[in-house]
């Protein structure tokens, strides 16, 4: 059976990755000052400058017209396409894909109820899977998810604040008291806030213990091979990344933030995810 994956672009590949399986990428739409862009590698620099003086920047689900197209086109080519979307309560792609997966009976919609590395995550096991001759359905996916560990921390939360991914009571917290949020995204696929931390050794500490308890319980469940994603803002933040892979003798394989990502927590922080990979 000939297959495809549709992702949005807030899912980053690794560099020099290869798949059996073709790979399509629907591009988020940017705002800069109500300047329209597609979400790409090159608009990375433009975005951070756009932060730094302060413009208005935001995101935008992708073009109705370009899905079509896209759609029309592999429905013939493929006898199954499997789209990945962004989890539904963060952005609208969900809603949008699904609207217009709906008159194909061969295009199947996902939604990950995650975002950007955990969606990578979930797309090389659906690749792994499909590979192997599998029919996915939504039960993988939500299997996928449960056995990876996202964990992200922002060292500076002004752009969460202003993009309204984090609670306004703990934004208020954070600018008073210095305090540094650890997050992860819920099974539901809402932002939700981990642990609060003062100091980067406590924030550290944070995620050793996470990544410990859930190492522990996937080995309980006859888990012994892991993997370890990161995508970090600035590179001082690898140290964190490192520590944890030392720990479990893996090599991290880091990926970019991405524009529209970095649209929302801007280069402050950094997210990483441990999964399963046996």
């Amino acid at each position: 059976m000939k297959s495809a994956i549709v992702i949005d672009s807030t899912t980053k590949l690794r560099k020099n990755f290869s798949s059996d399986v073709d790979i399509y990428t629907v591009p988020v739409r940017v705002f800069i000052d109500d300047e329209e862009f597609q979400d790409s590698d090159e608009l990375t620099k433009k975005i951070l400058e756009s932060i730094k003086e302060d413009k208005k920047v935001e995101t935008s689900l992708p073009r109705i017209d370009y899905i079509e197209e896209l759609f029309e086109k592999l429905h013939k080519k493929y006898d199954i396409v499997y789209v990945l979307s962004v989890s539904s309560l963060l952005s609208g792609t969900y809603n949008l894909l699904s609207t217009i997966a709906n008159k194909y009976e061969n295009i199947v919609v996902f939604d990950s109820k995650t975002v950007s590395i955990q969606n990578t995550y979930v797309l090389e096991r659906m690749i792994k899977d499909i590979s192997n001759g599998k029919i996915l359905e939504e039960d993988d996916i939500i299997s996928y998810r449960d056995e990876s560990l996202f964990l992200i921390s922002v060292f500076d939360i002004t752009r969460l604040h202003k993009s309204g991914r984090i609670g306004k009571v703990v934004s208020l917290i954070g600018k008073i008291m210095h305090v540094k949020p650890v997050l992860t995204i819920a099974r539901s696929g809402e932002v939700q806030l981990v642990q609060k931390a003062v100091s980067s050794k406590k924030i550290a500490e944070i995620l050793r213990e996470r990544v410990e308890t859930f190492v522990e319980k996937q080995r309980n469940l006859d888990h012994s091979s892991f993997v370890i994603y990161a995508a970090v803002g600035r590179d001082e933040y690898k140290d964190y990344v490192y520590d944890i892979a030392k720990s479990y003798d893996l090599k991290p394989q880091f990926l970019d933030i991405g524009p529209a990502v970095m649209t929302h927590v801007g280069t402050e922080g950094f997210g990483l995810v441990i999964g399963v990979w046996d």
